[in-house]
């Protein structure tokens, strides 16, 4: 689970070599941007990485914050000025932070069961809240944000420069 939640890294990386100017138009209308979409990436990984994973501990209830008022802080950080490059290195910088964190952790670390804001079962995914639990609806998480990049950039060019 840990390699397939770093993958994301090399990914991210690659699309380095798209024009600078792709990064800030949205992927489609009334939608973020590409560099809003890394940016969310990067300031959730920021986020478990300093106020969730010291907190997963067994029974603990762990206050998260709001989502949106986290997307709205990465959407205003990606439209700030930053270039598109610094923010593919400071996802790639951060997610290395989160999953070294990850690699830290014992087996039955990943496994202790808390709550977040109450609850004790995950939503989405209907299972308990977990290290597991959580990751693992990261990676989904980030599938979710590369299909649309994906669809993005292969609508823009032709076949010989796709994104995979």
């Amino acid at each position: 689970m840990i390699t397939e939640f770093e993958q994301a890294q090399d990914w991210v990386n690659s699309l380095k070599k798209h024009p600078e100017n792709d990064f800030f138009e949205p992927i489609e209308n009334g939608k973020w941007s590409v560099a809003e979409i890394i940016a969310h990436l990067a300031f959730w990984d920021k986020y478990v990485l300093e106020a969730i994973l010291p907190n997963m501990k067994q029974n603990t209830d762990i206050k998260s914050i709001d989502f949106q008022e986290l997307n709205d802080q990465a959407s205003n950080y990606a439209l700030s000025g930053i270039s598109g490059k610094n923010l593919i290195n400071q996802f790639v910088e951060g997610r290395k932070s989160l999953v070294a964190e990850l690699r830290n952790k014992t087996d039955s670390e990943f496994y202790v069961q808390f709550k977040i804001n109450g609850d004790e079962v995950d939503p989405y995914s209907g299972a308990p809240f977990s290290m597991y639990s959580y990751i693992s609806s990261f990676i989904w998480h980030d599938n979710h944000h590369k299909k649309q990049i994906i669809e993005f950039f292969n609508s823009k060019y032709a076949e010989d420069f796709q994104v995979k």
